[in-house]
């Protein structure tokens, strides 16, 4: 089932094998996606003229540098929408205030859901980005 919005997502996540597998779902959805090692390529992803539309954190991937990644962000002054990929019961995350939160499931449904949310924030469903 193709995406209804065609969003350019960064993904990064502590664990190599969940961020190639969200990043092929995803694609397979029809987005765009860029699997991020880590803080340096986030940041780096983060500097970019065009940086992406979401970014689907995993807080612990960018370790110590979380809240540089959060002042970054902030300085895109909403140009890159957050979504936090947690385990249950993991707390919210100072300087990510207004990120959609979604627990980590063996299964896709709330993350597509959350996805879907935010390609209506950003309102671009049906448009691609050039």
């Amino acid at each position: 089932m193709p995406a209804t919005a065609r969003l350019d997502i960064a993904i990064t996540d502590r664990n190599p094998h969940v961020r190639e597998f969200l990043c092929r779902e995803l694609a397979g959805l029809g987005h765009r996606t860029d699997a991020l090692g880590g803080a340096a390529q986030l940041l780096e992803a983060l500097g970019r003229p065009r940086p992406p539309q979401v970014l689907v954190l995993d807080p612990e991937a960018a370790g110590p540098k979380l809240a540089e990644v959060g002042r970054r962000l902030k300085e895109r002054a909403g140009a890159v929408l957050v979504l936090l990929h947690v385990f249950e019961g993991e707390e919210a995350q100072p300087g990510f205030e207004g990120a959609l939160v979604v627990e980590k499931q063996p299964h896709m449904g709330a993350l597509k859901a959350a996805l879907k949310a935010l390609a209506a924030q950003l309102g671009n469903a049906g448009e691609e980005r050039a």
